[in-house]
């Protein structure tokens, strides 16, 4: 428990956008718009309902013809009210006639959603029909009339409201609640603020109040201000007050603010900061709060949300606050003012973090690791980063391990490569997938140029290949089961190969010489991308790979491969076959959305025996139409890892001169 607030708190540091309440919707794409105007056209109201918030929300003006469909044939009262509103929303004052019609309508669904139409556009005139349908036979009716008719007429309107609030405590609808917020007398505030502090009020009741109040003018700040400081931070009852505050002018948002922030009111201080971040981030509110708070005994919670509150308005100007806390005993507040002081610009930040880097809690070591992503572009330890991250890079705890990579792969240098490289290796040939491709990622990162086979090889993939190609192959793929030249005889430096121009209509064709060329994988999956490497522009095509594998005795291990669709492999081992795949389109099956991120792509395994000694494996791969790409991993016979007593060979391409 002692790390939920961290939990709930450090997103606001590093997400700057978090502490920006949004004032208006965004504008509807034009795909938005099509998508919410399909679900009017259909038959779940579900969806009907929630395109009609959306369209209304965002004035969707194209949908409004629509929208009166659903008006005029909507199949229940209900959905026919909500397009009312939503039309009111787009179109104005527009809708008041219709509006003032539909408030006689014999469905009292339809009426109360006439009277709140009314009571968001500006029914003014609408007083008599409000009057009319305070006397209505539904409760619900009265209390949304007597809030269009408080909107016009507060103070006559008080005497109504007053008895229909003081009579079922209980049960005081949405419309009554904003009829007291429109009134905005204190009598009127005092009710609201009774009804939102009794004892018996519900989270709902408490939240509809909230609501409520961003009906009223600017006579609610302070209560609104109460109210949502009364719920944590991360609620959506907070978060409703905070959006409802931040279109209220700063001016009068600030002194109420300020009262909270030096209240012996501990229980929601750490709300009220939260709120001061989100709704008012000032250089007055965050000096008050720099210069009141140390010294006092405050939660935990309150500390760490005033942490990010100034760090919202300005970390470097309170770096000493943040400093204070650095030694704090609380875990979570430690761990906060580690995360804030990452935000002030320091060069030297590696050295004041290299305690927290050794941190025994792990809260602590996160938010160091994630925080020295910050540091200054060329700020690094003096004894250089790997060996700084050693301890970290070490660690058994999984979370610590993928933020120290997280920070290696992008502070990392090409100096510091093999020494990264060795540190990892157990990572990269260990059994834990993600950290093994976290590992890889981040040694990519700052590789030296033509090294990446080496960082393949460390995960059992094979880093260096012979390639010759392209020999004849068509869409119905025959050339894969033609015996060319290297399966003939496989040590031939040289072959004779037909090939034919597969492009813009030409068919002419022409006898090349092949001969094996050395290569290397091109990315840390060991992937070798074949198409790129034959002499000539192919489509459809066939060619042969072979590697070495050196092994210290006989054993069992799994080759893996990758099945792509629309090619073809097949594998021998020390000259025996040892597995055949020739994939068709859509075989290998994979979701709208994974097909459109790229071509599909498959792992399959073969259990293999290597012979002590060299082993020669030959791969034949065609390409009918697929993404002609190979690679192989050596596995375990068993675990996911790599298989322990081989060596594979990384190429390192020739040194330039």
């Amino acid at each position: 428990m002692r790390a939920l607030g961290i939990v709930c708190l450090l997103p606001f540091l590093f997400t700057l956008s978090a502490f920006a309440a949004q004032r208006d919707e965004n504008p509807a794409s034009e795909l938005q718009v099509h998508r919410w105007m399909k679900d009017l056209a259909g038959e779940d109201w579900v969806l009907q309902s929630v395109a009609l918030e959306e369209l209304g929300k965002r004035k969707a003006q194209q949908a409004a013809p629509r929208i009166r469909e659903v008006l005029e044939k909507g199949k229940t009262p209900w959905i026919r009210g909500r397009a009312m509103f939503a039309l009111g929303r787009i179109s104005g004052r527009e809708i008041i006639p219709l509006a003032r019609k539909a408030a006689r309508d014999e469905d009292p669904v339809l009426r109360i959603s006439a009277l709140r139409t009314l009571e968001f556009v500006g029914g003014e005139g609408s007083s008599d029909l409000a009057l009319e349908l305070m006397k209505d036979s539904v409760l619900e009716v009265r209390a949304t009339a007597a809030a269009l008719y408080a909107k016009q007429f507060p103070q006559e309107a008080w005497p109504t409201v007053e008895a229909l609030t003081r009579q079922d405590r209980s049960s005081v609808s949405s419309g009554l609640l904003r009829a007291l917020s429109h009134i905005g007398s204190k009598e009127s505030l005092d009710r609201l603020g009774e009804l939102f502090a009794d004892v018996n009020a519900s989270r709902e009741r408490r939240r509809e109040v909230i609501k409520a109040l961003g009906s009223g003018d600017d006579r609610v700040i302070p209560l609104l201000v109460s109210a949502t400081a009364s719920f944590p931070s991360a609620s959506p009852e907070f978060k409703l007050g905070a959006k409802l505050l931040g279109q209220r002018p700063r001016t009068l948002t600030g002194p109420i603010l300020k009262a909270l922030l030096v209240s012996d009111e501990n229980a929601s201080l750490a709300s009220a900061s939260s709120l001061m971040a989100e709704v008012c981030p000032t250089i007055e509110l965050g000096d008050l709060l720099a210069k009141t708070w140390p010294g006092r005994e405050l939660p935990p919670l309150a500390l760490q949300a005033g942490m990010v509150a100034l760090s919202r308005i300005d970390p470097a100007r309170y770096e000493a606050f943040f400093n204070g806390y650095l030694s704090s005993e609380d875990v979570p507040t430690r761990a906060m003012a580690v995360a804030c002081r990452s935000l002030v610009p320091d060069q030297a930040l590696f050295e004041t973090f290299r305690p927290f880097v050794k941190d025994p809690e792990i809260e602590i070591v996160l938010a160091a690791l994630t925080g020295l992503r910050r540091t200054p572009e060329g700020a690094r330890p003096e004894e250089g980063l790997v060996t700084y991250l050693a301890p970290t890079l070490e660690s058994p705890e999984k979370r610590i391990l993928l933020a120290a990579l997280g920070l290696l792969g992008e502070r990392g240098v090409v100096e510091e490569f093999d020494r990264a490289l060795e540190l990892l290796t157990p990572i990269l040939s260990g059994t834990e997938d993600e950290l093994r491709k976290s590992a890889a990622e981040a040694l990519s990162g700052f590789c030296p140029s033509g090294r990446i086979g080496a960082i393949a090889v460390a995960q059992g993939y094979v880093g260096s290949w012979k390639v010759v190609g392209p020999f004849a192959n068509d869409r119905s793929n025959l050339g894969f089961g033609t015996a060319y030249g290297p399966e003939e005889d496989g040590e031939a430096e040289n072959y004779k190969a037909t090939y034919r121009w597969e492009f813009g209509g030409g068919k002419d064709e022409r006898e090349l010489d092949l001969g094996w060329n050395e290569t290397g994988p091109e990315d840390v999956r060991g992937e070798v991308h074949l198409a790129a490497l034959m002499p000539v522009p192919v489509k459809y095509a066939v060619a042969y790979a072979r590697f070495e594998i050196r092994s210290d005795a006989e054993r069992k291990v799994r080759i893996q491969l990758v099945l792509r669709e629309e090619t073809a492999q097949r594998i021998w081992l020390n000259g025996e076959e040892v597995a055949d795949y020739a994939v068709q389109r859509n075989e290998l099956g994979g979701s709208i959305e994974e097909r459109r991120l790229g071509p599909i792509s498959r792992p399959r395994t073969v259990g293999v025996q290597l012979a002590e000694g060299m082993n020669r494996l030959v791969v034949k791969s065609s390409t009918f139409g697929g993404d002609w790409r190979i690679s192989l991993r050596i596995l375990d016979e068993k675990k996911n890892r790599m298989a322990d007593g081989i060596v594979l060979r990384s190429f390192e391409p020739p040194k330039e001169g």
